[in-house]
């Protein structure tokens, strides 16, 4: 299965680190975030990985060059684009067939991965999600009395939400092909290239069927030098 990172953003609230490198490579312990992701898609078998790069993204790609099986897609328009235009840079370096997607932003277990991989879950769409509480700044997900995902949001309430996204997603075949006309139709039908991924997700939940993948480990989406820290702290004994 081929995986897909996001990672164009500005990190601005991580200055003055992301003044020198891309968010994705501020490093958690001495371990920088998309290195982290490289071995876990890696450690499950995941060697095809198609980067999307923005902000600073001669450093990322002279950074990525180390490992095998990279595809390097340049977003020039990150700035004013959103994180759907880059998924849809990055469909045009895939093949139809289903996929994993991440934002490059997420500091998490690698068990996480081979879990959305297991057997028995081969021909499902799945989202990683967490029950252990309500993140106000987070995605969220809710479903319906079949235990199907219906929607996905920030603005999900407390009341509403069945778990919380971790912003990792395994994708099916048919999935996959359905997001990439709906991507599609929004960019270049519709030219609204300022949208998260998240919105043509919550868009095909009716087309097609996912499921939520409670996660077993750990996970920290980090935006900020509190959330480095805090990261840091959980993650404070992990080693690639």
């Amino acid at each position: 299965m081929r995986a897909i990172i996001l990672a164009a953003g500005l990190g601005t609230r991580l200055r003055p680190i992301t003044d020198e490198v891309p968010k994705c490579m501020v490093p958690v312990n001495g371990i920088r975030i998309i290195d982290k992701q490289i071995d876990n898609l890696h450690k499950a078998g995941v060697k095809d990985i198609v980067i999307v790069g923005g902000y600073k993204a001669d450093v990322l790609k002279k950074h990525v060059e180390q490992y095998d099986g990279i595809t390097f897609v340049g977003n020039s328009r990150y700035a004013e684009t959103n994180n759907m235009y880059s998924l849809y840079l990055a469909l045009k370096h895939t093949d139809g067939s289903g996929f994993l997607l991440m934002n490059a932003d997420v500091y998490f277990d690698a068990n996480i991965i081979t879990g959305l991989l297991e057997k028995d879950k081969e021909d499902k769409s799945l989202i990683a999600c967490d029950r252990n509480g309500y993140l106000e700044e987070s995605m969220k997900i809710t479903t319906d009395k079949s235990g199907k995902i219906k929607h996905i949001s920030k603005q999900i309430t407390e009341n509403e939400y069945y778990a919380v996204s971790i912003d990792v997603y395994k994708l099916n075949d048919e999935a996959a092909d359905i997001l990439t006309r709906e991507v599609c139709d929004t960019i270049e039908a519709k030219k609204d290239e300022n949208l998260w991924t998240e919105m043509a997700l919550d868009a095909i939940f009716d087309k097609t069927t996912f499921m939520p993948y409670v996660i077993r480990g750990r996970w920290f989406e980090i935006d900020n030098h509190d959330d480095l820290q805090r990261a840091e702290e959980l993650f404070k004994e992990d080693v690639i």
